[in-house]
């Protein structure tokens, strides 16, 4: 009786830490040939062309030629037909 008891005890507390745990985060990555930044605060907004990747939150944007040269970590990018948006970047 201890045994399954002590079974049921840890099945239990696995369970509570699983559930208590963050989210999975989708992280993504995109290539660029062009793009442009603008100063937001501490970030900056993230504009660039001729883009190709998957990912929304936590994204890795490389761009190869422009204003925004480099790559950059934005916290959001919205991608529409090859342009992107990102959000909350940084140069890394």
């Amino acid at each position: 009786m201890t045994l399954r008891r002590l079974a049921a005890a840890t099945g239990a507390a696995l369970l509570a830490v699983s559930l208590a745990a963050a989210p999975a985060r989708a992280d993504g990555y995109h290539e660029c040939f062009s793009g442009t930044r603008t100063p937001d605060g501490e970030y900056h907004r993230l504009s660039a062309h001729a883009c190709a990747g998957a990912g929304y939150y936590q994204v890795t944007v490389v761009v190869m030629v422009g204003d925004a040269r480099g790559t950059h970590s934005c916290g959001s990018v919205f991608s529409w037909h090859g342009d992107l948006v990102g959000e909350r970047c940084r140069l890394i």
